[in-house]
């Protein structure tokens, strides 16, 4: 056991959550129980998810994608009200973190993507606020965009939308997990032979033809599971709490 107030302060400060102005709220965006027993980690705040958390008999939801954000309506009704009956009524407590853990060096995001995609040499990429947000890396030898292709859908376990339009064999590949498209200026002007995000948009089809560059769509969920594990695995390693990560699908 261990409280809430505790773990929202090891994770602020392992985030480092005043070092980049985000869109939305990190760190405690519902207050339930003060005692913590069991963490259930996922993408996004949904019902899926707080229900799933309610059956397992969790005491906090932490999530990288939050209720609250910065243009949205402070009304409270529709999805929202019946998000917050719930945790609410039940005592749980919503946890979020979301740009401190896209751009973390060791448990962000984008660091997980790129270890698990056996990526080398990663460079900071993707400014955001004056912050690097992602990486760039390479391949450990110049590699057929098919394999790489291969181990993309294998690690996030679906098969991703490619825009092939750049070299066969590729070396250097940028990256930023979620929806990113615009980077993918950024990413011709570094040189690099692969640009891999979450979501694809329209005209990045034509500008990644004309910038000879492939553009890889790998999912916004799929992209953005890997943070809030580790996050959670640093939280059960220093609490004495049971955290378990719970997969909502999403097909986007």
């Amino acid at each position: 056991m261990a409280k809430l107030n505790e773990i929202i302060s090891f994770a602020d400060d392992l985030l480092n959550t005043d070092e980049i102005k985000d869109y939305c709220p990190n760190g405690l965006q519902v207050e339930g129980r003060s005692e913590v027993n069991h963490i259930i980690t996922g993408v996004s705040a949904c019902m899926d998810l707080f229900e799933e958390a309610l059956k397992r008999n969790a005491d906090a939801v932490l999530v990288h994608h939050g209720m609250f954000w910065d243009n949205d309506s402070r009304v409270v009704c529709g999805n929202i009200r019946k998000r917050l009956t719930l945790l609410l009524k039940n005592n749980i407590s919503l946890i979020g973190y979301h740009l401190p853990l896209d751009r973390h060096p060791e448990v962000g995001n984008n660091i997980q993507l790129v270890r698990r995609l056996g990526l080398v040499e990663p460079e900071p990429f993707g400014m955001y606020g004056g912050k690097s947000i992602s990486y760039i890396a390479k391949t450990s030898k110049p590699t057929n965009i098919g394999e790489l292709l291969k181990t993309v859908s294998t690690t996030l376990k679906r098969e991703a939308r490619h825009f092939a339009f750049g070299p066969n064999k590729v070396n250097v590949v940028a990256i930023c997990s979620g929806s990113a498209p615009e980077l993918i200026r950024e990413a011709v002007r570094v040189k690099a032979d692969v640009f891999i995000t979450g979501e694809e948009t329209e005209w990045v089809y034509n500008f990644s033809k004309e910038e000879k560059i492939h553009y890889v769509a790998a999912g916004h969920h799929a992209t953005e599971k890997f943070g809030v594990m580790e996050l959670g695995d640093r939280i059960k390693k220093k609490f004495d709490v049971e955290v378990e990560f719970v997969d909502i699908p999403n097909p986007i």
